[in-house]
């Protein structure tokens, strides 16, 4: 009866909001500022239960639980910005709602899933596999048939969409969101040089262009410092790989079903697993709350293992005296850190863990 309570009080709110968005416009606050939305399909899809389950899902996974990244920022907030960047610099309606769309199929802990369905360190994340599949089952397809529109006209898969996804080391709306964001919450850009950069960046002859070249150069050491402290660290592959075989183990033993894992939210998922009463879960668990004291960094000759990782360093278009250049030709400094963060994920951590039981990296 409280679930049916809720739907209809939940219903009655959607009406509401589409009603004042067709006559007045509806005010949608992002990171970069306020927009104004009077689309009725962009408003159902941001208040669809889909979507409000991203402001659970921490944009770092098993990071936020780990002590590395404690950063308050969600897949929900990044999924608006990348919307927010989009609609300022006139992309179509489609990579609008696309952009929004692009990151509703993570499961609980975003990229641990990677590791639970063995897509880790590989370009075609797991998320993104199941997209499509993810519309269908959680009830977006739905609202995007009433307003006219099929899944393939919003697929991550459409290269057409240039503006919402490119290959590094350039930009795009989800790269650069990702970045401002979070080099904002790391205190790599104050508020107001986040939306400078926010300000400054256009997107031209199928580029993604700025001018300020100090902040952009800052944008570009947070991502090699995110490529080795956070996305391609040790740290988040082990505890990515230890929070993935409990999950497995509580998948097996019937603790989590896995669409608990895929509809459901990081805290909740989390507080199963620590209450879970089966002995290797409980293990897992144990690690993951004090990570540092089961492994380390070691010299190459003492290592286990070697843990490699994808360099996501950005080299941006900027605009200068009237060309069109990269970063890197600017800044030889940069240009040779970016080639070491490479080199180095080439090679991969030498990591040993400390304990017997070694996990299969």
């Amino acid at each position: 009866m409280q679930v049916l309570i809720m739907f209809c009080l939940r219903s009655l709110l959607l009406i509401f909001l589409l009603s004042v968005a067709e006559l007045f416009g509806l005010a949608i606050e992002t990171f970069y500022g306020t927009m104004e939305v009077s689309e009725p399909v962009l408003i159902e899809l941001i208040h669809c239960p889909a979507m409000q389950r991203l402001k659970h899902v921490y944009q770092y996974g098993v990071s936020y639980y780990t002590t590395t990244h404690k950063e308050e920022y969600t897949r929900f907030d990044h999924s608006l910005g990348v919307f927010a960047i989009l609609r300022a610099k006139n992309a179509s309606l489609e990579e609008q709602i696309t952009g929004l769309l692009h990151d509703v199929s993570h499961t609980a802990f975003s990229h641990v899933a990677d590791w639970v369905y063995n897509k880790e360190n590989q370009e075609d994340d797991y998320q993104s596999s199941i997209y499509n599949l993810y519309l269908t089952h959680s009830g977006i397809e739905e609202i995007l048939n009433r307003h006219g529109y099929e899944v393939e006209q919003v697929s991550t898969d459409r290269e057409d969409f240039l503006m919402l996804e490119q290959s590094l080391p350039d930009l795009c709306a989800d790269r650069i969101d990702y970045n401002i964001q979070g080099a904002y919450f790391a205190k790599f850009l104050t508020k107001e040089e986040a939306q400078k950069l926010f300000l400054d960046i256009c997107f031209e002859d199928k580029k993604w262009i700025l001018t300020n070249q100090e902040l952009a150069t800052r944008l570009a050491y947070f991502t090699l410092f995110m490529t080795e402290n956070c996305w391609g660290s040790a740290k988040n592959f082990i505890t990515s790989r230890w929070l993935a075989d409990a999950l497995l183990k509580a998948f097996e033993k019937k603790i989590i079903a896995e669409d608990e894992f895929h509809f459901g939210t990081d805290q909740l998922i989390w507080e199963r697993l620590v209450s879970a009463k089966e002995p290797f879960i409980e293990n897992q668990m144990r690690m993951l709350q004090s990570p540092d004291s089961h492994y380390r960094l070691v010299d190459p000759e003492k290592a286990n293992f070697f843990i490699k990782f994808k360099s996501r360093g950005i080299d941006p278009w900027i605009k200068k005296n009237g060309k069109i250049v990269r970063l890197t030709s600017l800044n030889s400094a940069l240009s040779q850190d970016l080639q070491k963060t490479k080199e180095r994920s080439i090679v991969g951590w030498p990591v040993e863990i400390l304990q017997s039981d070694k996990p299969s990296m």
